[in-house]
């Protein structure tokens, strides 16, 4: 008997909590936190809104932007899940939130030191990577180049970590990889051009020490006078100069976002699933560089296709 009670009072308590998340009367509320008003972060908030929109989703939706946490306007009590766009969001949203938190637009190395830090619950805590999965990016290698299978890469403080992934990934896809690690921007150029006498290919890994506005263009320069092809992680190094990249645009995480909500939406639950890579993603050829460093390389099309194949086969 006592048992039995337990078991109804756990019931009752369950169908408040249900209630009280809106799923009851098919209002779930979800609160859009963007890093700044207006590029990426309003991309893939109008990409979201535009798939609920087609998709009669019953949830109400509010967006503000981070400017709102320094007035005190943000109040996550009438909020049932929150989708912090962009690196600043998830850092300002981490520091308070109390309902589960899905952060998108974001550096998996950047989600994953705001995670220890904030010590959330995984259950409530999750992430849509920007970053590209590893098995991705060599094949992009394979279908772009598929006579060069020796790979380099240069790894900071912040990609340390990724050898061994990288090194897995490589042997699935039947490449080599060779690797230099650096400390400071003074190591870039050498290690560079150590791993020019082994690789016929760069891969180039997110990390704030190697790549950035003040590193780019002599990595760039230095990997195009060695005639060496150098893949990149988003659509702004091919404009500099990259061979290629397999990155996601800002609609497509968008629209994967949505998808997981409404997902949780139809299962009735807000617990949200492991952090996950992109779902969606697009393929950019800088063609007057490959005419430079004397490569036929096939369409964008047709190299996207090669991608998806072979991810379908494993």
């Amino acid at each position: 008997m006592r048992q039995r009670l337990h078991k109804v009072m756990q019931a009752m308590l369950a169908i408040v909590l249900f209630c009280a998340m809106g799923f009851a009367h098919g209002q779930t509320q979800i609160l859009l936190v963007l890093s700044d008003g207006s590029g990426a972060c309003s991309e893939v908030a109008a990409a979201m809104q535009s798939y609920f929109a087609t998709h009669n989703s019953a949830f109400d939706i509010r967006t503000i932007n981070t400017s709102a946490f320094s007035d005190g306007r943000v109040n996550f009590t009438e909020t049932d899940i929150i989708v912090a766009i962009g690196t600043y969001a998830m850092e300002q949203v981490s520091v308070d939130a109390r309902v589960p938190v899905l952060n998108i637009l974001v550096p998996r190395q950047s989600y994953e030191s705001t995670r220890l830090r904030a010590k959330h619950d995984s259950r409530q805590y999750s992430a849509i990577y920007l970053d590209q999965p590893l098995t991705r990016q060599l094949q992009l290698i394979k279908a772009a180049l598929p006579n060069r299978d020796a790979v380099g890469v240069l790894l900071g403080p912040s990609s340390q970590d990724r050898l061994k992934p990288l090194q897995q990934a490589a042997r699935e896809q039947k490449v080599g990889v060779s690797a230099e690690q650096v400390t400071t921007e003074e190591d870039i150029i050498p290690a560079l051009k150590r791993l020019f006498t082994s690789a016929d290919v760069l891969l180039a890994l997110p990390d704030p020490l190697v790549f950035n506005k003040h590193t780019a263009q002599s990595l760039l320069l230095t990997s195009y006078r060695a005639q060496i092809p150098l893949i990149a992680y988003s659509k702004s190094y091919v404009s500099a100069g990259a061979l290629a990249a397999v990155y996601s645009t800002p609609a497509q995480i968008g629209q994967q976002a949505a998808e997981l909500l409404m997902r949780l939406m139809q299962a009735k639950t807000l617990t949200l699933p492991p952090p996950q890579y992109p779902k969606y993603f697009s393929v950019n050829v800088n063609y007057q560089v490959a005419r430079s460093l004397g490569l036929i390389i096939e369409s964008e099309a047709a190299l996207l296709e090669q991608i998806k194949a072979g991810t379908e086969r494993e």
